[in-house]
């Protein structure tokens, strides 16, 4: 403050103190006249100063002619009341306490001297701090007197002691009860004309809970042994309980409290505002110590994210922890500043770290990687890491120099492995996402030995073909290099440690096999062990699918509510299955099912399955329209809703779904499409049920109009009538939502090309623009690759071909007419997608069964037997009718067991 605000400030203070220690129910204050008068200053100018103290929330002004100045004073004279105190300085006055906020005005401006209320809420919340707030409004709004008291009390201090704990509430006249050796005045006395705050109030006891209903009826009450005096109190009461109210109060207390106030705990809170008190305590602490306050990210997220049990109470007891754990560093080491990291808090704070990859992309949107927060009492400041997205040629260096400064900061060994699991996925993210754009084969050539980049591309195709799964040209030429600088490193016997080793085998056991063959290659090739660590890392280059999965954090579902026994089940049978991502759950409501149960059973699975990331719920008609706000409302989950559902309004919310986390932009797409649905019923079931084998893929930057004018060019200009090749056309407006197209479709099908506007680089599926189409009118790029794509009488007849000279037990010509009949028959009858891979290994095994059974040996027990017949009943009883024909012929009968082997070899199990 300047000295004449300072000397206006003060002379206000004593003016007020020495009013209210003469008259206390009188309002204190001064008039901008009387203090310019008294010390002879200019009126405009006290004025001036009187509104910037107004402003800064030191004073208040009370309306009135003459306008009052005063400042709000505790019993002892000191300043109680700010008026920036308010609710508008509230974390979360436009968010989740807007509600309880609306309430507590609402409770306090009621006429003639507001209405009594209950703060519910688990501890720990701030239902005492609210109480507070609710003072200071009816304070600022002229409802109560400046120096109208507020006086808190928690009844849980004496609830082992119910006389004094109702002496204390009430007064008690000396003698009334053993150790009541005075007279003594109730809180209820000196809270008269004001506020009276009760937390735990559950904690009061019966005969408390009575003299209070009669004290808010009557305004009187009778302090303990003193019958006879009955003393009024005009108070207000507001109390608190962390319990249920019905089970702890009395019904007829609760009926005489008209307003209550659920205060929600921590959880139920934005991120955002739990990012907003996080910055505030941050704040509080630096002022506290005078020192500046620097949090690393990785402290940031998990106290976003960390299971804070006992709420906001408890997070400012975890960063005064925190912050008292680095200050001792500091201290001691003689640090030159402050700076907080997530080893400075306990094991449960650190756990928020796990949380990350579940909600990372909400968590980025608040503060990114590579930035540090600092707090000082001017507020906060972000500062960027200057080395943000300079990488090295690998990721090596950045985890070495990771675990030298926790080492250096005296982090414990595990504290290490705990921190560097979660660290290396970032690092690694930041690593493979180098190599967006593509790199020249010939460049990379220069610096990796061309013997590397061969054996990467057979394993990629390998792994390609066993994972069903395309995989981006940044993985290849990633693989390449770190493979490349691993093989250095192992050579000049520096070690290699990679903490997500036992996650990556358990979670990915599969790629992890699929690492060990490239890793055995490798250690032939160039004569070194490569150590299981290295392998895990080579096995995330082929997770990166699931890596990312993790890093965009939860995704939106979609819950399909419809009537009937099975009308919802069947669309989302559908949808599943052709879109391939799960995320569609159904609701059948029988006819006869009361609104009620199948209020409470929707709003079960709903809560049952949800990611965090809100829920899109469709719905044919009558009530179910109306419960997606209930549930809103209930339970906190955001809902949309859309009505007069159909398969392919689900099939579309499904995909979006697995591209867009913002459900309210899914909502308006979808809305925007509905009217067009019916005409593009046909190009989305040919993208999500393609007839032929080898696909070829045409996208546009301007949507899929453009990209099915590309697939008519082609059809007319190369002839497919004879190939099973099938051109399928896709918008690349949406990157992300192609890229998931193209990957659905790859699980079962050959992409052979793709032509378009927009290059998705992929690996191994060679891109052809658009423009090459108009300079080279023969197509010949396409043709050749169509050529080169064998009919399946082709394929068939290279792999009888073949089995004839392996077997030679049977006729394999006779044969081979018999098992095309069984596999044609399997498609129709169990509706399997075989590619030629899994053709390949049937008609091997099929062809060695036959051989088995007509030299009577016994198949092999299959461990899975009964598992695999009650899983897949149906289609265990279609394909023993299949094998009838093979079974006459040979004059053989399968056996059960050969039976499930068979199951197992369809379903890839």
């Amino acid at each position: 403050m300047t000295k004449s605000e300072e000397m206006i400030f003060n002379y206000l203070k004593d003016r007020c103190n020495e009013q209210m220690k003469k008259d206390k129910d009188k309002q204190a204050g001064c008039t901008t006249k009387e203090i310019a008068e008294d010390l002879d200053l200019q009126r405009t100018n006290v004025s001036a100063v009187l509104n910037k103290l107004c402003a800064s929330g030191k004073v208040y002004k009370i309306k009135g002619k003459p306008t009052i100045y005063a400042i709000a004073l505790s019993e002892e004279g000191e300043q109680s009341i700010k008026a920036e105190g308010s609710f508008e300085t509230l974390i979360g006055k436009q968010g989740s306490l807007k509600k309880c906020i609306q309430q507590a005005k609402a409770a306090m401006l009621y006429p003639p001297n507001g209405l009594h209320t209950l703060l519910l809420g688990p501890t720990g919340v701030g239902k005492t701090m609210f109480a507070e707030l609710m003072y200071k409004f009816t304070i600022e709004q002229s409802i109560m007197p400046h120096n109208a008291p507020f006086v808190a009390f928690n009844c849980a201090d004496y609830a082992n002691n119910p006389q004094l704990l109702l002496s204390h509430l009430f007064g008690s006249k000396k003698g009334s009860f053993t150790g009541a050796d005075k007279d003594r005045q109730g809180l209820v006395d000196k809270a008269n004309g004001g506020i009276l705050f009760l937390d735990e109030i559950h904690r009061l006891p019966p005969e408390g809970q009575e003299m209070l209903f009669m004290l808010i009826d009557k305004g009187v009450y009778t302090p303990l042994g003193d019958i006879d005096n009955k003393k009024n109190s005009k108070v207000l009461i507001i109390c608190a309980t962390t319990e249920d109210v019905d089970s702890t109060l009395l019904a007829t207390f609760t009926r005489r409290i008209p307003i209550t106030i659920n205060v929600p705990a921590l959880k139920e809170r934005t991120l955002e505002e739990r990012f907003e008190l996080i910055c505030e305590f941050f704040k509080t602490e630096s002022i506290r110590i005078g020192k500046e306050i620097t949090v690393s990210t990785d402290t940031i997220r998990a106290l976003l994210l960390y299971n804070c049990s006992g709420n906001i109470g408890q997070l400012k007891s975890d960063i005064q922890l925190g912050c008292a754990n680095a200050f001792l560093k500091f201290v001691s080491k003689g640090r030159k500043s402050i700076a907080v990291h997530s080893t400075d808090f306990s094991s449960n704070v650190r756990q928020g770290l796990v949380m990350y990859k579940q909600y990372s992309q909400r968590v980025d949107e608040i503060i990114k990687d590579d930035t540090k927060l600092s707090f000082n009492f001017k507020g906060t400041k972000l500062h960027v890491d200057s080395n943000n997205g300079v990488l090295p040629d690998n990721f090596y260096d950045s985890i070495e120099k990771r675990i030298q400064e926790l080492k250096d900061r005296g982090v414990e060994e595990a504290d290490i492995n705990f921190i560097m699991s979660f660290d290396i996925k970032n690092y690694f993210n930041k690593y493979i996402g180098k190599f967006e754009q593509e790199v020249n084969k010939e460049e990379l050539s220069k610096i990796v030995d061309k013997n590397i980049i061969t054996i990467v591309e057979n394993f990629l195709k390998t792994a390609s073909e066993q994972l069903k799964r395309i995989f981006p040209t940044k993985v290849f030429y990633g693989l390449c290099l770190h493979i490349s600088s691993s093989i250095e490193r192992i050579m000049h016997q520096k070690n290699i440690v990679n903490h997500n080793l036992t996650e990556i085998i358990q979670k990915h056991g599969e790629e992890y096999g699929l690492a060990l063959i490239i890793a055995n290659k490798l250690e032939e090739e160039f004569d070194i062990k490569i150590p299981a660590d290295e392998v895990g890392f080579i096995a995330m280059f082929l997770c990166i699918d699931d890596l990312d999965e993790e890093s965009e954090g939860s995704k939106p579902i979609v819950v399909v509510a419809m009537h009937g026994r099975s009308t919802a089940s069947s669309m989302v049978e559908v949808a599943n299955k052709l879109v391939g991502g799960n995320n569609v759950y159904a609701y059948d409501m029988n006819l006869d099912k009361k609104p009620k149960i199948a209020y409470q059973e929707l709003k079960e699975l709903i809560i049952e399955n949800h990611q965090g990331a809100g829920v899109i719920l469709l719905v044919d008609m009558g009530s179910l329209g109306m419960f997606g706000e209930l549930i809103t409302e209930e339970t906190g989950i955001e809902i949309r809703v859309i009505d007069m559902v159909s398969t392919l309004l689900v099939i579309e919310c499904s995909r979006k779904a697995q591209t867009n986390n913002n459900i309210h932009q899914i909502w308006e797409e979808v809305q925007h499409s509905i009217s067009f649905l019916s005409n593009y019923s046909t190009s989305l079931t040919q993208n999500y049920i393609p007839s032929k084998d080898n696909i070829i893929i045409t996208n546009c930057i301007t949507g899929e109009g453009s990209a099915v004018k590309l697939k008519n060019m082609i059809e007319e200009r190369v002839n497919l009538s004879d190939k099973d090749i099938q051109v399928i056309a896709i918008s690349a407006n949406d990157k992300k939502e192609m890229y998931n197209t193209i990957n659905v479709l790859s699980k079962g099908k050959k992409i052979i090309a793709i032509v378009g506007t927009v290059n998705p680089n992929i690996y191994d599926i060679p891109f052809i623009p658009t423009s090459e189409l108009f300079f080279d009118s023969n197509y010949t790029r396409i043709k050749d690759i169509v050529k080169r794509i064998k009919t399946p009488d082709d394929i068939y007849k290279e792999i009888f071909e073949s089995l004839e000279k392996e077997i030679t037990e049977i006729n394999i010509m006779e044969f081979k007419p018999l098992c095309i009949e069984l596999i044609d028959e399997i498609r129709r009858t169990i509706t399997v997608d075989m590619d030629i891979y899994k053709v390949s290994g049937f008609i091997l095994h099929l062809a060695c069964a036959v051989v088995r059974l007509i030299n009577n040996e016994k198949a092999s027990v299959c461990t899975r037997r009964e598992e695999i017949k009650s899983t897949y009943g149906k289609e265990y009883d279609n394909l023993k009718k299949s094998l009838l024909p093979i079974e006459r012929y040979y004059n053989i009968e399968f056996s059960p067991d050969e039976l499930c082997y068979i199951i197992m070899i369809i379903f890839s199990i």
